[in-house]
């Protein structure tokens, strides 16, 4: 049997949820109590994820009717009550109206024509990899104006999709749009106000541990190996994955008429309004949501915005909405039986206080990586921190390092129900789940070989 046809086979409905349902009942019947009953639900649910024999929203819809009768309708929903879930939801409505004003298409040759000139260059590969650069670059450097990484990636997916576009070359066109969300979402590691894991942890090192750690340190300790480093080798991992044959062929953009150029600005103008609103979050406190309802009200309000409201329901998959609130409801589900406590806390026991620092970064980095494929990101941090905060105090450790250990596992995930963000790549783009595994896979395995020691050597040297 060839290899592709056995993973076929395994990612079959007859054969994954079987296996699913086989790793569920042993989990129930090895744990006990509440949390051997949650615990076998997110297993059941991650092999699902994980093979994907039905669309991963499919998987989260079947996860909140067990949460639901297993424990209760107020546990399965909560996910909608995440701002984090209706930041996505109200992303989806920013893209819709980006596409519908034209400002992707006016943007996409915008770019190209300034990479790679008005004519067409004969050679896909060296114009393929001019724009993957200069891609990343931009990408990565939004990451110091905008906080979230979910808000920049929901912002740029259109743009990508319609640049990629450009090229005949299903390589080419995943590479384009992997490249550069990689670059803003992996790179923001090494800067505090880049993504919500970061704000969380040095939020509760401040109000529990009274401990601060500013934009510049943490830029410091960070960005030289993480942010720099970092993004040079995602975009050269997703280069050497995703590069088209010499042999294929990428034509430019039409230019685009008045109309279409005033309804543009527009648009821009819009999200500039709402990149104000995330920018200056240190002034006003609004959280992210804020900044995209803001644009989804201006882009569809009637004689003044960009696009029609009323088509909405049938150009919007909104379906994603159903994976990211079963996520959150597993989150929430394993706190409240007390999984994740218990979890922390025994794992943490295991870490050896009494050996070298480096030898405590790893520990600490390998507790919350392993949390990690059970939780989403946010979840994890929200969880962690506030248990690691009185153990780092108690060992007598030094807060930084070990907490920016915690944010070195919570930016390498290999699977897309780890993160909110790789769940809204995977939707918004035309990518199958098997390239963004491989991707995900290969980036933060390239960051945990080649990086890792790397970054707890730079810690050496500060303490």
């Amino acid at each position: 049997m060839k290899r592709s046809e056995a993973v076929e086979r395994v990612r079959s409905p007859t054969f994954a949820f079987p296996l699913a349902a086989a790793i569920a009942v042993a989990t129930w019947l090895l744990a006990t109590g509440a949390t051997a009953t949650m615990l076998s639900i997110t297993l059941f649910c991650i092999v699902l994820w994980v093979l994907a024999p039905v669309p991963p929203s499919y998987t989260g819809l079947i996860g909140l009717g067990l949460i639901a009768v297993t424990f209760s309708t107020e546990l399965a929903l909560t996910g909608f009550q995440k701002p984090a879930t209706w930041l996505i939801g109200f992303g989806l409505l920013m893209g819709e109206a980006t596409r519908q004003s034209g400002l992707a298409t006016g943007v996409g040759r915008w770019v190209a024509t300034r990479t790679i000139g008005e004519s067409a260059d004969t050679d896909a590969v060296r114009t393929y990899r001019r724009l993957l650069v200069a891609l990343s670059i931009g990408a990565h450097v939004l990451a110091f104006l905008v906080p979230s990484a979910l808000v920049r990636i929901l912002a740029l997916a259109p743009i990508l999709r319609e640049l990629g576009s450009l090229f005949d070359s299903r390589e080419a066109r995943v590479g384009l749009y992997l490249g550069p969300l990689f670059a803003t979402f992996y790179g923001s590691a090494g800067i505090l106000t880049a993504d919500l894991p970061n704000i969380i942890i040095s939020g509760f090192a401040q109000s529990i541990g009274g401990h601060t750690i500013s934009w510049s340190n943490w830029w410091l300790h960070m960005y030289p190996v993480m942010g720099f480093l970092r993004v040079i080798l995602v975009v050269g991992i997703i280069y050497a994955l995703f590069r088209p044959p010499t042999d294929s062929s990428f034509e430019l953009p039409e230019n685009e008429g008045s109309t279409e150029t005033g309804t543009q600005r527009r648009m821009l103008a819009f999200l500039l309004i709402g990149a104000l609103i995330w920018a200056t979050d240190f002034v006003h406190g609004f959280h992210p949501v804020v900044g995209a309802v803001a644009v989804v009200i201006l882009a569809f309000l009637p004689n003044v915005g960009v696009a029609d409201f009323e088509t909405v329901g049938s150009d919007v998959d909104f379906s994603i909405l159903f994976f990211i609130a079963a996520v959150f409801a597993i989150g929430d589900g394993l706190t409240e039986t007390g999984f994740t406590d218990g979890a922390a806390t025994h794992l943490l026991a295991l870490v050896p206080t009494d050996g070298p620092l480096v030898v405590v970064l790893g520990a600490v980095f390998l507790v919350t990586f392993g949390l990690t494929f059970l939780m989403e990101g946010l979840a994890v941090a929200s969880v962690l921190t506030p248990i690691l905060i009185p153990y780092i105090d108690a060992a007598g450790l030094p807060f930084t390092p070990v907490l920016l250990a915690e944010t070195l596992a919570l930016s390498s995930y290999f699977f897309p129900y780890q993160s909110a963000v790789l769940i809204v790549i995977l939707n918004e783009g035309d990518i199958e789940t098997r390239e963004l595994i491989v991707a995900t896979v290969s980036c933060s395995a390239a960051t945990i070989l080649l990086l890792l020691p790397l970054q707890f050597g730079l810690f050496s040297v500060f303490y």
